[in-house]
């Protein structure tokens, strides 16, 4: 059985909606839904970018 490593599925795209997933929670809870989803999609392009990058250096 082929085990999968996690920054196999890890790509711009799945930090974008992870992080925007967590933002639309935050905002839910501080009743601010549309700043904390541009927050955390947001931190979501950075870390995407960043993990991006570090592939293509490996």
């Amino acid at each position: 059985m082929h085990k999968h490593k996690l920054s196999e599925y890890w790509n711009v795209g799945t930090s974008i909606g992870l992080c925007a997933a967590i933002g639309i929670v935050l905002g839910a809870l501080f009743n601010n839904l549309i700043l904390w989803l541009s927050i955390g999609a947001s931190i979501g392009v950075v870390l995407g970018a960043i993990s991006a990058m570090y592939k293509k250096k490996r």
